[in-house]
């Protein structure tokens, strides 16, 4: 088989493309993934590095579409629509609050509870081959809040997580502050999901492909898939920046960019880049004992070895890149509200990447009907993390000719052809 022949063509080298490209590898597969810029160089490498079974709840809900009306003309608040002449993005928003709805709401957050309780096992059984070398820590996750109303939610979410097995406890003002002495006299109160994790995202990475390297995958950096040739309901090629490469099957793991390489095959991937960001303040002279979730202002705060990092907002941009400086202050200025040790640190690195987001709120894990051998693997807006190592193994399930359950039907791409 020559070099530019696989069993696998992996396309993105984000978590997922790499998870995928290891659990094949390791299944007797010969991978190749190729990734138009660096290792993780999309949403993956700077997040807030969360493993989170406490995010059970999906973009679309009820009152999301009156929520992200409030804050749409905000240039400071944590969401935003670049709006732009674009039938796409018209489909998009009209799917979206379709889902906005309570019957759906709930029937996904208990998917996504089975999900995330797989994902974290996954993610356990990964640290313990390699969980100190990329700083994995299972501590918690501890959500701050600064009003009544958002807590007495929080603790509703709890009391629901709790009853499928999720642990959380819930702390008064002054206990919060024993818990974790660097919130502010603003919060009002804490609640702690104990099975959520952290991690540093760009070392998990660099793991992740040494591990796929060790089982023979080759990883072309600057690749950029541009084209397919097709035949009798299948990719035969896959035309790239440095050539044409094949194999007997395709997996799309490119994030954001699932959409124009939908469009490249004919098919509908209505996936939206929702822009995040994240500010990184080394050596910053405070500590944070744990991950939290500053809640009114969906701000992440993540601990990293000699840093510490605040991620948030949600810009539907489309493929937009271009770092807003209003969304970045609004993320400073929110973080200063419940840590106020955090005011005058400034950042040594500000990052911007997109989530790759659905209308439903639910991943795209499947095989295409149209093309028999190609699957889909993305979508996972803000559960990339947490997901990405179990999309690997259901992945390498389908790749096998195996199913995946039920999930097959409920992730499957085909929910949404026109």
């Amino acid at each position: 088989m020559s070099q530019k022949q696989a069993d696998v063509l992996v396309v993105g080298a984000g978590v997922v493309g790499l998870s995928v490209a290891y659990y094949a590898a390791s299944a007797g597969a010969k991978v190749v993934v190729l990734e138009k810029g660096e290792v993780g160089a999309g949403s993956s490498s700077s997040n807030a590095g969360l493993v989170v079974p406490s995010f059970f709840e999906p973009l679309p809900g009820p009152g999301a579409i009156g929520e992200g009306l409030r804050h749409l003309f905000d240039q400071q608040g944590y969401f935003g629509i670049h709006f732009r002449p674009d039938l796409r993005l018209m489909y998009w928003l009209a799917r979206f609050a379709r889902h906005c709805n309570r019957r759906e709401f709930y029937r996904h957050s208990e998917l996504f509870m089975r999900l995330n309780g797989e994902g974290v096992q996954v993610h356990l059984e990964l640290a313990r081959l390699g969980g100190r070398e990329y700083h994995f820590s299972q501590k918690g996750l501890l959500y701050l809040f600064l009003s009544a109303k958002r807590f007495i939610k929080g603790r509703e979410k709890a009391a629901r997580a709790m009853d499928s097995g999720l642990a959380s406890q819930v702390f008064s003002a002054d206990e919060v502050r024993d818990v974790e002495p660097a919130a502010g006299r603003a919060v009002i109160g804490g609640i702690r999901f104990l099975t959520d994790a952290g991690l540093d995202p760009a070392k998990f990475l660099e793991w992740l492909a040494r591990q796929a390297a060790a089982w023979g995958v080759r990883v072309m950096t600057e690749t950029e898939v541009f084209d397919f040739q097709l035949g009798r309901n299948r990719v035969n090629s896959v035309f790239t920046t440095k050539g044409e490469f094949r194999g007997e099957q395709v997996v799309l793991a490119g994030g954001a960019w699932l959409a124009p390489l939908g469009r490249r095959l004919g098919v509908n991937l209505p996936v939206e880049g929702g822009k995040g960001f994240s500010q990184t303040f080394l050596k910053p002279g405070m500590n944070v004992r744990q991950p939290l979730i500053l809640d009114e202002h969906h701000v992440a705060v993540s601990p990293l070895a000699n840093a510490l990092r605040i991620t948030g907002a949600l810009e539907l941009s489309g493929l937009d890149l271009t770092i807003n400086p209003d969304r970045v202050r609004g993320i400073h200025r929110s973080a200063c509200r419940y840590l106020p040790l955090i005011e005058p640190l400034h950042p040594s690195e500000i990052w911007r990447g997109l989530r790759p987001c659905t209308p439903d709120g639910l991943p795209l894990v499947g095989r295409l009907h149209s093309l028999n051998n190609v699957i889909v693997a993305g979508g996972h807006d803000t559960k990339g993390m947490t997901l990405g190592p179990l999309t690997g193994q259901y992945v390498t399930r389908l790749l096998a000719g195996q199913s995946i359950g039920d999930f097959e039907h409920r992730l499957s791409p085909g929910r949404f052809r026109l």
